[in-house]
């Protein structure tokens, strides 16, 4: 255990890089978990049930990002007003974001069912979607963990309403291509024009082999300070939230739970 212990370390910090990038993750092309997702905060309270209070309010919003812009050295540069006229956009940008899930509530075992997640809101320039069993956020668990399999790659349809491949074909040749987790790029979020992109993912799904009752819920992670202008740096070459990539300024949103009876 003293051995393999670093490395579960490293590779949890590389999974919350990952997810708190503002172009998706750089290498992780896999399923994911909300867990992963350590620097974003959560949209709701209710994602946190298992947590003492005292922890689960670290990672609210308001503790996690918000009061950061008012007091942390990175927005130092920016003047009162200009502070606050970012929290409206970040504001905004949570208003703005929503997650569905929709798909038949009845099937036969290890039969092919089809679930499709729209996503609307997020700065961009991608968000992501995760097929998970929980809205508890640190319990949460691929979809596969309860007995689901994704078949195939799922049909991504971006902004521009058209079918995206880019995430999919970021995987070696040869591997599985049924993900559960998507990443779509070409958001624009935008607080001064008011733009929202949306999104809708359909992954074809295989019922576990065991009769139940089984719950589907969706992961949608999203940033948010790249709404304005103020929000984006340049760092790196790359226009990244001000705030950094470790900043909190991303968010983890659940949709409700589907749940589907399988006999």
């Amino acid at each position: 255990m003293r051995i393999l212990l670093p490395f579960a370390i490293v590779g949890v910090i590389g999974g919350a890089i990952a997810l708190a990038d503002p172009y998706g993750p750089p290498h992780a092309v896999t399923d994911m978990a909300p867990f992963c997702a350590k620097c974003h905060a959560s949209t709701t309270e209710a994602q946190l049930t298992e947590l003492r209070p005292e922890i689960a309010m670290t990672e609210t919003i308001e503790e996690k990002h918000l009061k950061h812009i008012q007091t942390n050295v990175v927005y130092k540069d920016l003047s009162s007003a200009e502070r606050q006229s970012l929290l409206n956009a970040v504001k905004w940008a949570d208003e703005q974001a929503t997650v569905s899930i929709t798909s038949t509530t009845q099937a036969k075992r290890n039969s092919r069912i089809e679930v499709t997640v729209i996503t609307r809101g997020g700065a961009g320039p991608v968000v992501g979607v995760s097929l998970v069993d929980s809205v508890v956020r640190f319990q949460a668990r691929p979809i596969g963990s309860s007995g689901f399999k994704v078949l195939g790659p799922p049909l991504i349809i971006g902004p521009e309403r058209k079918a995206q491949t880019d995430w999919i074909d970021r995987r070696m040749r040869g591997f599985d291509l049924g993900l559960g987790t998507i990443m779509s790029a070409g958001i624009q979020g935008d607080a001064v024009t008011q733009h929202v992109d949306q999104t809708i993912t359909t992954w074809t799904l295989r019922t576990p082999p065991e009769p139940g009752v089984y719950g589907i819920v969706a992961a949608f992670y999203y940033g948010t300070e790249k709404a304005h202008p103020l929000g984006t740096v340049k760092r790196n070459g790359r226009d990244e939230p001000r705030g950094g990539v470790n900043g909190g300024s991303g968010r983890v949103m659940f949709s409700t739970v589907l749940t589907i009876t399988v006999n």
